[in-house]
């Protein structure tokens, strides 16, 4: 039989199976802390060792998915008491994962498996966060809300997607707090606030459009506007440091781009399009050197600089070094404005020096003794010298020690 959604809402049913629903997921109960404690261990090692694979496992175990569901629910229906208990156990949660890495981290540091000089590549692709994060986030707060409300979707694959968007970079804020520079947690917990904020709004869009009572709850009652509108002004403050990060990372990509053509277009010139490189062994090109600013300096252009190095000492002449450098210029200055180029020659002088012929068994054998004499211990070397001056006093030959 088929019954009006609408009048089920009017009566309270929806709202109170949807209540029945989400009974006891934000209590910061016994397997709560279990689990969480399971999950921060694992995902820490993880990272530690640069497993992905360890990492993902690890965060099917962790529960935070359910209190933040509730924290969803709790603000459309406007009950302050769920909102506040399910976001303790989203505080303790992360407190133990916070407290649990950094002491990993201080032990890893110890035992020189987490240096600053190397660090996995799973924690440095959470040191720097860009908007693309807050995005997936958003996504993933839609699915798991809907895998709430629908029973027909797969729970367990959202709630998965939600546990490895938020374990990991507390945990890594907790490996980078235990070493020198703390000032590289401040990417991940970034990070974290950007994914806690982005699931949390993208689950009150799914539910407000899939359940017409709690959209009708957003537009009437001011105590579930408010704590939706405070939701959307932290993520546009956390978005906007997001995007100067996404700056970079999209001029990182660029430059990278840049950088890989403009070496291989020299290359090609210099070796298809020139006497002086094409048809001489002696003159080859050593490596291309960038120089290439952060975007946001405009006052500063970039240039990169080639080295050549030359076996011959006349070649490249100054007169043919400036040509190139002025015909690569010009080629370049359409496609990139303002690059300049500088090119430098490294003269390599090679001596060659050889030896008169001599007996090899001779020489092996020479050598072989004195190998031996060096490594003599003290003692039988001693006893050898004695030796040797007992023999030269009776064949008459003289030690350098005895003349």
């Amino acid at each position: 039989m088929v019954v009006d959604q609408q009048s089920l809402l009017e009566k309270q049913d929806r709202l109170e199976e949807l209540q029945r629903s989400y009974d006891g997921e934000e209590r910061l109960n016994e397997s709560f802390i279990v689990l969480t404690i399971g999950a921060s261990l694992i995902a820490s090692l993880g990272l530690v060792a640069d497993n992905n694979a360890v990492i993902i496992g690890a965060m099917v175990v962790a529960p935070w998915i359910l209190p933040l569901r509730v924290a969803v629910f709790a603000i459309l229906i406007g009950q302050a008491r769920l909102l506040s208990r399910s976001l303790i156990t989203l505080v303790a949660g992360a407190g133990i994962t916070l407290f649990l890495s950094m002491g990993l981290g201080f032990i890893a540091r110890a035992q020189d498996l987490l240096l600053v000089e190397a660090l996995p590549e799973q924690i440095v692709s959470r040191l720097e966060p860009n908007t693309f994060d807050l995005g997936i986030a958003l996504a993933a707060g839609a699915i798991a809300t809907y895998a709430k409300v629908n029973p027909g979707a797969v729970s367990s694959m959202a709630g998965t997607a939600i546990a490895v968007a938020l374990v990991p970079p507390v945990c890594v804020m907790g490996l980078m707090l235990s070493g020198p520079d703390i000032s590289s947690a401040q990417g991940p917990a970034l990070l974290y606030a950007a994914n806690l904020l982005g699931i949390l709004i993208g689950g009150i869009t799914v539910l407000a459009i899939r359940e017409p009572y709690f959209r009708d709850k957003l537009r009437r009652r001011r105590r579930s506007r408010l704590p939706v509108l405070l939701a959307l002004v932290l993520a546009v403050l956390v978005g906007q440091k997001l995007y100067g990060r996404y700056e970079q990372y999209r001029f990182k990509l660029k430059r990278e781009v840049a950088q890989k053509q403009i070496e291989s277009e020299i290359r090609y010139y210099l070796k298809n399009e020139t006497l002086i490189f094409g048809a001489n062994d002696a003159v080859e090109l050593g490596k291309v050197v960038f120089d290439w600013p952060n975007y946001w300096e405009q006052d500063k252009a970039p240039s990169f600089q080639v080295v050549v190095r030359s076996l011959d000492p006349t070649l490249p002449s100054y007169k043919q070094v400036q040509n190139i450098q002025d015909t690569i210029n010009s080629r370049l200055a359409g496609q990139f404005p303002g690059l300049e180029l500088q090119m430098q020659v490294q003269r390599i002088n090679m001596s060659v020096v050889e030896g008169n012929e001599v007996d090899v068994e001779v020489d092996l054998e020479q050598l072989f003794n004195e190998l031996d004499t060096a490594l003599a211990p003290a003692q039988l070397l001693e006893d050898e010298t004695k030796e040797e001056a007992e023999d030269s006093a009776n064949t008459g030959i003289c030690l350098e020690t005895d003349c």
